[in-house]
């Protein structure tokens, strides 16, 4: 960004920044259990804004006539047909399944009437149950106390029947004392997290849990500090739940991005909960400068692309985009030319543009009352790309000019309590950057960033940027500029690991004004997702970045170091970047049996191997779905 601003541009976008970020992204809580926190009879509520100071029951369901208590049932939400689904396993023999129309994604209300004979019957028996984005649904069974192993099952829940198991491995000196007892959540993004134990309560993520090969793992992330029966994903934070089956009803929040977990609060509206799942209506988008080109010494034509997307597990209704290019450029007289288009093949919903729109009366680029789809199976009707033209006068080499689009969409329908509003202000980047940390919710603060233009003597206009993976340690820059470049200093190629933080990894100086193609390598580059983007500067101190590009280093051998080996009483595993809480190292003997997992909680792990005989041993070190496998020898 350039040195100098101009304090009233910077003004409104600071303020649209904060207004924005206090918007929360709401989620529904749906909570199984009962109405009041000493009540016992069974029923289910829809909570609005259950993390604020006053969350508000969008419905309460009442269950008597099906379910003689609470114990023993599961509550979830399919994405896939927008229903929930009750399950009881009392008997310990069968599961009954009751699938309730909520009137989802438009009115939300309970059914008219609930039969009182389940709509599924079967044998198979579940501990616990979430449907993921997909609509494909899981439960864990069959645990061993001993080996820390149980079943992760995907089941088929029309019939029953398990369509795929795999082994689900817990942490060895972190086995929950029970499966039975607890909870799991899958957010949209596919991560799982589950709380289970009774006595000794414990909190994991399980990973691996959907691949076709190896495992599946539990890291463990903390002991609660009481007894947790529900957990459900809300806003980029996990609501875990628990009860005394007294009168205290409680429950904690826990920052997926940070790792910490709140103090015990009271559980909203004084209900009993039991078993949770949520409805998450979440919309990001992000935005990003393809182009700029100089029309005469105050005026730039310009090329914006937004891309807007339906992050959550439910349809969006009414969804728009809205972006007030006077606002950015310091009134309507500055902005003239505009136009808005589809990028092809990016609009697999058939979104209608605004034909009125023009960046300064009218600010919405879509027209009124359509849907956006929730992402299942392959589908690529989730999203949208824009391509947004304009042409700003009366501009000032001294201004960096920040200019971001809205996204606005609902859920509900009929009247204001039943309405859930979302909405996200655009991340500078493209779509790889929507969510950089991951934890499902777009709208955390240092994600909604401006894309700024600076105009002074217009760097250089980038065509083209790509990355690619060389020799499998290295990243290969390439890039391609028009020309002839005026006044052009340097380039500097800056990397990041989350699409937020940014290190440069080099420069190149610029000696020839009519070269169009250039290109670096960046050395040594770790594993994981790396993120791309060159800056351009002029010699008077401007410059642009070029589009971020997103490089996936999948190496064979991502950077772990172990010593001693041959190993006596220990093995230490260092990693060569940041693996603190991503990765998980298994220890196998000859036979193939797991001896240990853990997850790295640090940059260096010990295993421990002065209890196992001399001999050949496998070290697995598992991380964002990638595993590599060491041989190591145990001599004493």
């Amino acid at each position: 960004m350039a040195a100098k601003f101009t304090l009233r541009i910077c003004r409104f976008f600071i303020l649209l920044l904060i207004c924005q970020q206090s918007i929360a992204q709401n989620s529904v809580l749906v909570n199984f259990g009962s109405n009041s926190c000493s009540g016992t009879s069974p029923a289910f509520s829809l909570i609005k804004s259950p993390l604020s100071a006053t969350p508000s029951a969008l419905t309460d369901c009442n269950m008597a006539a099906q379910l003689p208590s609470y114990y023993s049932v599961f509550i979830a939400y399919n994405p896939l047909n927008n229903k929930i689904y009750v399950a009881d396993v009392r008997s310990g023999l069968e599961t009954k399944i009751w699938l309730l129309n909520m009137g989802l994604p438009s009115t939300i209300t309970c059914p008219a009437s609930i039969p009182t004979a389940p709509t599924y019957s079967y044998s198979y028996v579940s501990n616990n149950f979430e449907f993921d984005n997909n609509g494909d649904l899981w439960s864990f069974s069959n645990y061993n106390a001993t080996t820390g192993q149980c079943n992760m099952d995907r089941f088929d829940v029309n019939t029953g029947n398990v369509i795929s198991s795999r082994v689900l491995q817990f942490p060895s000196g972190n086995f929950p004392t029970t499966i039975a007892s607890g909870d799991l959540t899958i957010l949209p993004n596919g991560r799982m997290f589950a709380v289970l134990g009774n006595g000794t309560c414990r909190l994991y993520e399980i990973t691996n849990y959907s691949s076709t090969t190896g495992n599946a793992s539990a890291a463990f992330l903390r002991t609660m500090p009481k007894d947790c029966f529900g957990i459900a994903y809300l806003n980029g934070l996990l609501e875990v739940t628990g009860m005394d089956f007294g009168t205290n009803c409680y429950y904690y929040d826990y920052n997926i991005a940070t790792g910490t977990l709140g103090t015990e609060k009271s559980f909203q509206n004084g209900q009993a909960p039991i078993d949770k799942t949520s409805l998450t209506p979440q919309v990001g988008n992000t935005k990003k400068l393809v182009s700029a080109t100089k029309s005469n010494s105050n005026t730039a034509d310009l090329v914006y692309e937004a891309y807007i997307e339906n992050m959550g597990n439910v349809i969006l209704n009414n969804i728009n985009l809205t972006d007030d290019l006077a606002a950015a450029f310091g009134g309507a007289a500055n902005v003239s030319n505009v136009s808005v288009s589809v990028v092809p093949g990016s609009n697999g919903a058939n979104l209608t543009l605004n034909p009125a729109y023009n960046g300064t009366t009218v600010t919405s680029m879509l027209n009124p009352g359509q849907n956006l789809p929730n992402r299942v199976q392959s589908n690529r009707n989730y999203f949208l790309k824009l391509q947004i033209r304009c042409r700003a006068t009366n501009l000032s080499p001294n201004v960096t000019y920040l200019n971001s689009a809205i996204a606005k969409a609902d859920i509900g329908a009929g009247n204001l309590a039943t309405i859930i509003n979302v909405s996200d202000s655009s991340n500078n980047g493209d779509s790889t950057i929507v969510d950089p940390n991951k934890n499902g919710n777009a709208g955390d603060v240092g994600e909604n960033v401006p894309t700024p233009f600076s105009f002074g003597a217009l760097p250089v206009r980038f065509i083209n940027v790509n990355a690619s993976l060389q020799n499998n340690n290295a990243a290969l820059l390439q890039w391609q500029v028009a020309t002839p470049m005026e006044n052009a200093a340097n380039f500097e190629i800056e990397f990041s690991r989350d699409g937020r933080n940014w290190t440069k990894a080099g420069t190149l100086a610029i000696n020839n004004a009519n070269r169009g193609n250039w290109q670096f390598t960046h050395t040594d580059v770790p594993t994981g997702n790396l993120f791309y983007r060159i800056k351009q500067s002029d010699n008077d101190g401007t410059f642009a970045y070029s589009r971020v590009v997103l490089l996936k280093n999948k190496a064979n051998t991502p950077g772990y170091v172990l010593y001693p080996n041959p190993a006596n009483n220990f093995i230490a595993v260092s990693a060569g970047y940041d693996a603190t809480g991503k990765a998980t190292i298994e220890l196998y003997d000859a036979t193939g049996r797991l001896l240990q997992s853990r997850t790295m909680l640090s940059s260096s792990e010990e295993i421990s191997t002065a209890q196992y005989p001399g001999g050949t041993y496998l070290l697995r070190i598992l991380n964002d779905g990638d595993a590599v496998t060491y041989k190591v020898i145990v001599q004493h």
